[in-house]
Order: structure tokens, then C-alpha cells, then sequence
């Protein structure tokens, strides 16, 4: 059967949470369909099976896909331990800026501050360009804290120090 770029293609799972504090999940693929309709219908014979039917119908999910289209990940993915050493690494690259002298963690508890970096940190990996990206900075900068005691020649050095060190 060949599929054309523009047709659907239905995935089913099954996902539940468990443990003590639901601290576990299970997902399990069940198949994939031709029609969201098909779908349905495989959702009626798994539920009738040992384990299956021990759980409510909502956890039955139906997704629908396109054929040879990237569905998700297209930016590449970080786990949240490189996600935290990255923002620490960030907030050190502000504090040095800003002559702060507290750990990242402690520069966390001003939350206008913080905001303000989860703000940067979400552009600087989109942004390639440094003047670019020192705008953006001040922007916000300007925007959450009301800061304007930096010109833009400030805002390009850690723009290019950030670039640097996040492995941009």
C-alpha cells in the first residue's frame, strides 16, 4: 500500500500512571491505523483483554500522524540535568555581567530575575545572530526588570559570552 505525503495514519496507545505517587507510567504502542475509525474499533478489542480492562477507556489514546513529516523532537532534545547545568551556566554568565556575587540558586530567588533568564535561555537557542540576540537580551531586560543602565555594546559582550559558553 503506498501512502501519499498528505494521508493520515492513526497511532494507538495505551498509557496509564502507577506506584504509590504514580511515580511510574507505562505507555505501550498498540498499533498503528489507517483510519481514526480502525483505531476506535482496536480500542474495543483491547479492551476486553486481561490488564487492558483493568484501567479506564480514556487511557486509550489515538494519535494522529502524517506520513513523512517530522512529528516532534525537530529542535533535538536536552534531559533536565544538561537543561539545569545550561541555566546555571547562563545565570553565572549574568551574574558575572552584573557583578552579582550569589550562586545561581540564590540568584533564582529574585523571580523577576529568573524569569528574565528562562526568557533568554528560550531565545538563545534560537537566535544565531550575536547583535541579534543582544537585542533580545535588552528587550528583556528591559521588559521584566526595567533596566535600562546597559547600552547595546554591553548587551553584545554577553550575548557573545553566553554563545560561548552554552554550546550554541
Amino acid at each position: 500500500m503506498n501512502k501519499r505525503p498528505d494521508e493520515k495514519y492513526y497511532l494507538l496507545y495505551h498509557y496509564y500512571e502507577h506506584g504509590e505517587n504514580n511515580e511510574y507510567e507505562e505507555i505501550k504502542m498498540l498499533g498503528i491505523y489507517s483510519s481514526e475509525e480502525k483505531a476506535s474499533e482496536a480500542i474495543e478489542r483491547y479492551f476486553k483483554l486481561n490488564g487492558f480492562k483493568k484501567h479506564p477507556k480514556d487511557c486509550f489514546e489515538i494519535q494522529e500522524c502524517n506520513v513523512d513529516v517530522d512529528a516532534s523532537w525537530t529542535e533535538g532534545f536536552a534531559n533536565s540535568e544538561e537543561i539545569e547545568e545550561e541555566f546555571e551556566i547562563l545565570t553565572n554568565c549574568f551574574n558575572d555581567w552584573l557583578n552579582i556575587y550569589t550562586s545561581p540558586k540564590e540568584s533564582w530567588e529574585n523571580e523577576r530575575f529568573y524569569n528574565a533568564l528562562c526568557d533568554v535561555y528560550q531565545k538563545a537557542y534560537k537566535i544565531n545572530d550575536i547583535g541579534e540576540l543582544a537585542r533580545c537580551i535588552q528587550d528583556i531586560w528591559l521588559t521584566r526588570l526595567n533596566d535600562n543602565s546597559k547600552n547595546l555594546d554591553d548587551y553584545i559582550t554577553l550575548a557573545t559570552n553566553i554563545k560561548g559558553c552554552l554550546r550554541l
